[in-house]
């Protein structure tokens, strides 16, 4: 009898053991502003069933937002990356129209200077959610 319990109590035991130490483990390793050292190494991490891949990179949201981890190479969101390159492009493309637009003569001058405002404003608010949403520290 004692050593059926005996064996029941080290099988539970490993299973414990098991059970805890990956999860503990996986929980603190690769997140948005956690350091790493590799520059350009990739990682996929499974969420809940949703997998994200990070990068070993500066978050490119580090100089405008708070909310980011500033110091040299961290894990980053891939989507944070590649999303805020296409923000860069948009607002690239809204600078180049604006050059163009200030050698125009009234009253295309006006309304042009409105559509560009209009749509650098909508494109602020996209990078205030791609800031919010893929780049913050944590996620």
């Amino acid at each position: 009898m004692l050593k059926k319990s005996s064996i029941s109590f080290a099988i539970a035991l490993s299973f414990l053991s098991l059970g805890l130490t990956p999860v503990a483990h996986a929980a603190a390793v690769v997140k948005n502003g956690v350091a790493c050292t590799k520059s350009g190494a990739s990682t996929v991490v499974a969420v809940k069933g949703v997998k994200k891949t990070y990068i070993c990179t500066n978050n490119p949201a580090a100089a405008t937002n708070p909310n980011v981890a500033k110091s040299g190479k961290t894990w980053t969101l891939k989507t944070c990356v590649s999303y805020y390159a296409a923000y860069k492009g948009n607002q690239q493309s809204i600078d180049e129209q604006r050059a163009l637009v200030n050698v125009m003569t009234e009253p295309d001058k006006t309304t042009y200077t409105k559509q560009l405002d209009a749509s650098e404003a909508t494109l602020n608010t996209v990078l205030s959610a791609i800031e919010q949403n893929y780049c913050k520290t944590g996620l």
